[in-house]
């Protein structure tokens, strides 16, 4: 017995419909479309330039704020960032407890590198004294940071680098020079003068004596 074809119904067309269009236009539109509309925009600071910026830059005045609470003494310290590095040690205490002493932070030193080993054996064929308890350090890098911290005026951190070396090498006649260059800047005229004979002892260089000789005509 032969049937008619059923009629679709009213519902079941505008369904069928639907469905043609909907698979038509899912060449034209994403995935994402469907899961986000309207499409969610992009925060500035989400977006990538050529580089990436920086919030800090490194110098003297650049600190970060430390604070430590116990529940008993609030310490609040402001840190300077220097790109040279650093050590801060903090020490807490009670309120009937005396003020402890805070060392003074170090930099920390540099370890030598192949490059450093020539400038070392040199240093000792000349038949000058190391100090093997102290700690080793790049004589390189070294030089390089104590010449960035006289041209930046830093003169503490200057000092500082001279002396890590002179701690190792004490007999170092270029590092007496800046340790000698750095005290006349910071007006220590006597400390320069006995550190620029102290050189002199050692490796005599004709400008460095001249101006040792117009020191202590002055003096």
């Amino acid at each position: 017995m032969n049937r008619r074809p059923h009629p679709l119904s009213p519902l079941l067309a505008v369904a069928t419909l639907a469905l043609a269009s909907g698979s038509s236009s899912c060449a034209k539109r994403t995935y994402t479309y469907y899961l986000i509309e309207p499409e969610a925009p992009t925060q500035s600071t989400l977006e990538e330039g050529e580089k990436l910026p920086q919030p800090f830059t490194y110098g003297t005045d650049t600190s970060m704020k430390v604070s430590w609470n116990d529940g008993d003494v609030l310490t609040a310290v402001d840190i300077p960032l220097l790109s040279s590095g650093q050590r801060i040690v903090i020490e807490h205490g009670g309120t009937q407890a005396p003020i402890p002493i805070v060392p003074a932070s170090r930099i920390v030193p540099p370890p030598p590198t192949e490059a450093d080993r020539a400038l070392v054996d040199a240093y000792r064929e000349r038949g000058l004294r190391t100090n093997e308890s102290a700690p080793a350090v790049s004589l390189l890098v070294a030089r390089e940071r104590v010449q960035e911290a006289i041209k930046s005026g830093n003169y503490a951190i200057g000092l500082e680098w001279a002396e890590l070396v002179l701690q190792r090498h004490p007999s170092h006649p270029e590092f007496l020079r800046m340790k000698a260059s750095i005290l006349l800047l910071v007006g220590e005229k006597a400390k320069a003068i006995q550190t620029y004979e102290a050189a002199e002892q050692i490796e005599s260089i004709p400008t460095v004596r001249k101006k040792l000789e117009e020191l202590q005509k002055e003096d």
